[in-house]
Order: structure tokens, then sequence, then C-alpha cells
């Protein structure tokens, strides 16, 4: 049975349950040092910059919620910007505690007895930099080591109100689109979130496979 199709057979048997708690995920743009949150909506367009986004979601398990993400850039001069993706709950508490895990390269949010994973790819590329800050810090520099080039402040923890960010690379030669994918995983234990976002990593691989070869 491939990736897909044992996620999907667990998702089946899990549809009566309750569905994914409250853990946001609000998409941005970096762009030649400046920065754009998509507040409002899963496709915007920024003329000034040329460039578009569409963020889609599939339901492809009650435990995770899974995002699909398309960045075109429209004109003929190659250019690097970088994708962002911001979580946070959407309900504070002094008891949720948001952390780094290094050692997976995943970012986790606990919450009420629940853990939450979050991670993502661009392009076949993974989780490059990440910080965990306080929610007011989230519109400001203070998320950034150095705005201008686009590199995240690395924090690795917050108890209380917290969002995380975390950045990927898109590259491109020319015009063009690039593709990628990030998810949430809620689950009650580390070991059960942990085996589903292998899985998740493992279907982008076969993916990047079948459109490469």
């Amino acid at each position: 049975m491939n990736t897909l199709n044992w996620i999907q057979s667990d998702f089946y048997e899990e549809m009566e349950k309750a569905p994914i708690g409250k853990l946001k995920m609000i998409p941005g743009l970096w762009i030649d040092g400046k920065t754009f949150w998509m507040e409002n909506g899963s496709k915007e367009v920024f003329p000034d910059e040329k460039i578009s986004v569409q963020i889609k979601t599939e339901k492809i398990h009650s435990k995770i919620s899974y995002f699909k993400s398309y960045i075109t850039n429209h004109v003929d001069e190659p250019r690097m910007i970088k994708l962002l993706l911001q979580h946070r709950h959407e309900y504070s508490s002094r008891e949720h505690l948001s952390f780094i895990s290094p050692a997976e390269n995943v970012i986790f949010h606990l919450a009420d007895s629940k853990l939450f994973l979050v991670n993502g790819q661009l392009n076949g590329k993974k989780m490059e930099e990440c910080t965990i800050q306080p929610y007011w810090n989230v519109y400001s520099d203070q998320i950034w080591n150095c705005r201008k080039k686009g590199t995240l402040k690395y924090h690795p923890m917050v108890q209380g109100n917290a969002i995380s960010v975390f950045s990927l690379s898109a590259v491109f030669n020319g015009r063009g689109t690039i593709e990628g994918e990030s998810w949430i995983i809620k689950g009650d234990s580390k070991s059960e979130i942990l085996q589903y976002n292998n899985l998740l990593i493992g279907r982008v691989k076969e993916d990047t496979f079948k459109k490469t070869y």
C-alpha cells in the first residue's frame, strides 16, 4: 500500500472523530526585504512584485491539515523569494508551549494535552529557517535577524501566546511556478505525529520523483 492510500484508509476510520484542533496557518511572502501576510484569503496577486500565490487545502486525514502552495513568478528575470508559513493558536493560553525540535527539523505546538507538529517543503527542499516568537512580534522586525536578507531570528521556544514562522526559498530562473506543501498534524503523542510526518515527507518525495522522471 502506498503512502497516500495508507493515510486515506486511516482517514475514513477517523471520520466520526473530532476534527483537527485550532491551530491556524497564515501564509506570507518575503520579497526583496518586504514582508506580505495573506490574512484574508488563499489566493492573492502582488502586482507591484509581479508575483501571485495560491494555497489549496487537501483533506487526507482528520488529524492532518494539508496545504498545497503555488507561487508564480510573472517576469522573465531570475529571482529568489521566500514563502513564510506562520502558525498560531486561535485562542491563547499561558499553558501553551511552542518549540523547535532541531533533531527532527520540525516545530511543535503543545496545547491542552494535545501536540501539534508543523512542517513543509518547497520544490523538494526542506524547512530552512524557523523561529518561535511572542505573538505581538510577528508584524514587526522582531522576527528577523536581517530583514533585508530575509534571515529569520532563531529563537527556539516560547511559553504562552506564541507564533511559529518558518521559511522556504523559491528560486526562479525566470517566469514559472514553484509548488510546495505544508502540513499540521495533531496527535496525542510525539511518536504518533512523527510517524505521520515521515509518511508525508515520503509522499512528497514520491511526487517529486514522478515529476522529475
